[in-house]
């Protein structure tokens, strides 16, 4: 597991996943990461859980303690999705603090109550705020059918931070590199494969509910989008933003000029005689 501050007050625990089929029946050919977020103030946050813990206190406890984290301050839960990659820690979390709130739309509340007998759990709509202290507000978002009903994003307003869930999200592994300003060309090209394979596994079905996701991502003012899968876009957030907006438009035929076969990308220049064709890959 990686421990990374994003911004001021702000860590991602981030690790990569390769030994696990999507949706219990598929491969992930490139793996998978599941990044969580802490956001500190008076009180402390964490969206999309803990991931990477296997039960034991004493590792969360290591694991928090070294970005500066008491376990005890933890104050709330914020469940932006619940599937099992952004909820399944709810219940080992009770190990090792009792009184804590869980944050999350009508919709989540009653599974949060069915499969993990929760009632400490505050039901959020849209534009309610939670206020951390320390200038540390967040507020709710939701986007139903991102791709479950029970989706919605948490923006912190200080750092203008998008925590988007599984919205701008992609597959594939990270190495050293889990910021956007830091990724190779080579990286950035893998990433943007990598995402038109997870938006067409995940997401394409409910391209009319991103597509909305998409408009209410622009009426908030964006520094930082934080995914739950994939690299954090801190220098150039509109460029996800674009790239999902091509993505739903694929459909209309407003895909690239390219075909792709294995792992090659033949880019198609139409000019006067026979197109030009540029290889990538090996």
């Amino acid at each position: 597991m990686k421990k990374l501050q994003i911004a001021d007050g702000i860590h991602m625990l981030t690790m990569n996943v390769e030994d696990i089929l999507f949706e219990g029946m598929w491969e992930i050919a490139n793996g998978v990461t599941l990044n969580s977020y802490i956001v500190q103030g008076e009180k402390t946050a964490i969206i999309d859980g803990v991931i990477g813990w296997d039960g034991v206190p004493e590792t969360l406890y290591k694991n928090l303690e070294e970005i500066g984290v008491n376990p005890d301050s933890i104050d709330y839960l914020i469940v932006n999705h619940m599937e099992p990659d952004h909820s399944g820690w709810i219940s080992n979390f009770r190990k090792i603090k009792d009184d804590f709130t869980i944050i999350c739309t009508d919709k989540a509340a009653k599974m949060v109550t069915s499969f993990y007998g929760e009632d400490k759990v505050r039901i959020v709509r849209e534009g309610d705020t939670l206020d951390l202290g320390k200038g540390k507000v967040l507020s709710f978002h939701p986007v139903p059918n991102v791709h479950w009903p029970d989706t919605m994003y948490t923006y912190e307003r200080s750092t203008k931070t998008l925590f988007s869930c599984d919205m701008f999200g992609a597959f594939g592994r990270m190495g050293d590199h889990c910021f956007d300003d830091e990724l190779t060309p080579e990286e950035i090209d893998f990433f943007e494969l990598e995402g038109i394979r997870y938006y067409s596994n995940v997401m394409a079905t409910f391209t009319p509910s991103l597509r909305k996701a998409i408009e209410k991502a622009k009426t908030l003012e964006i520094n930082i989008i934080a995914p739950g899968h994939g690299p954090v876009y801190r220098k150039n957030p509109q460029k996800i933003i674009d790239d999902y907006s091509r993505f739903s438009l694929y459909a209309e035929g407003a895909g690239k000029n390219e075909v792709i076969a294995s792992n090659k990308i033949f880019r198609c220049q139409r000019g006067a005689g026979m197109p030009h064709v540029e290889i990538k890959g090996g």
